[in-house]
C-alpha cells in the first residue's frame, strides 16, 4: 500500500514539475509575455507548497545575493500602501525564481541584467544595487524606464535603420546609436511585466484590486482593468 502511495505521489511530482515547465516555456513565446490566472496561480500554489512542507522557500536559480535584489526590486515595482503589502510580500521573488529556474531563455535574461544592473550602479554609486540609497534605486530605476520610452518612440517615427529601405534586415542598427542601458531595458521590461504578473495573480494582489475569479471556470484571463491598476501603482509601471 505504501509502495503505491509513493508511486502516486512520484508521478504526481513528475506531473507537476511538467506543467511548471510548460508554463515557464510559454511564457517566452506568448506575445506580451502574460500569463492567464489559471496558469499563474499554479506557480503560487507550487511555492506555497513547498513552504509548507519544508517551511520556506529555497531560490532554485538565483544566488542569495541575486534573490535579495529581485526582492527590493518587486518592491520598488510595486510598493506597500495602505490596503495591502507590496509585490514582494505578494511572492513576485519566488514566483520568478520559480519560473526562471525552468526556462532557459529568461535565466539568462535575468541573472545576466541583475549582474548589468550591479555594474551600473557599481559605476555610478561605487555599491551594488541592493545596498545603494532608494534615491539611487529609483534614479537607476527611472533612467531605464526613460531609456526605454526614448527606444520605442524612435522605433515608433521610424528613426532606426531598419526603417529605410537601405537598410533592411540589419534591425539592429539605427541612425541614432542604440542606448547603452540596452541589455538593462530588456531586463527590466520583463521583471516590470513578472512583478505585476505575481502581484495581481497572488492572494494579496486580487484583494488589492478588488477582484473575484470564478472558480467554475476551467480559464480565466485577467481583465485589463486589473493589471492597469497593478501597473498605476508602481512608479515605473508606465513607460
Amino acid at each position: 500500500m505504501s509502495d503505491s502511495r509513493d508511486q502516486r505521489s512520484q508521478i504526481d511530482g513528475v506531473s507537476r514539475r511538467d506543467v511548471l515547465r510548460n508554463i515557464a516555456l510559454a511564457l517566452s513565446t506568448v506575445a506580451g509575455g502574460q500569463l492567464n490566472l489559471e496558469a499563474a496561480q499554479q506557480v503560487h500554489q507550487h511555492v506555497k507548497d513547498e513552504k509548507k512542507k519544508t517551511g520556506t522557500y529555497k531560490p532554485r536559480l538565483f544566488n542569495e545575493h541575486e534573490f535579495k535584489t529581485l526582492g527590493r526590486l518587486a518592491e520598488l515595482i510595486v510598493p506597500p500602501d495602505e490596503i495591502s503589502g507590496s509585490a514582494r510580500e505578494a511572492g513576485a521573488p519566488e514566483f520568478i525564481d520559480l519560473l526562471c529556474s525552468q526556462n532557459e531563455e529568461l535565466a539568462v535574461i535575468y541573472t545576466g541584467g541583475l549582474m548589468w544592473l550591479d555594474g551600473r550602479m557599481q559605476k555610478r554609486y561605487s555599491v551594488p544595487f541592493i545596498e545603494a540609497k532608494e534615491d539611487e534605486q529609483t534614479a537607476m530605476l527611472d533612467l531605464l524606464v526613460e531609456a526605454e520610452r526614448d527606444e520605442r518612440e524612435r522605433k515608433t517615427k521610424g528613426l532606426t535603420y531598419e526603417g529605410t529601405h537601405h537598410y533592411q534586415g540589419f534591425g539592429s542598427y539605427g541612425i541614432f546609436s542604440p542606448s547603452d542601458l540596452g541589455p538593462g531595458i530588456v531586463f527590466f521590461d520583463w521583471l516590470r511585466k513578472m512583478t505585476v504578473d505575481a502581484f495581481y495573480t497572488s492572494e494579496i494582489g486580487i484583494k488589492d484590486v478588488g477582484y473575484r475569479g470564478n472558480s467554475a471556470r476551467a480559464k480565466f484571463e485577467v481583465p485589463q482593468e486589473a493589471i492597469d491598476y497593478a501597473l498605476k501603482r508602481s512608479p515605473f509601471g508606465q513607460s
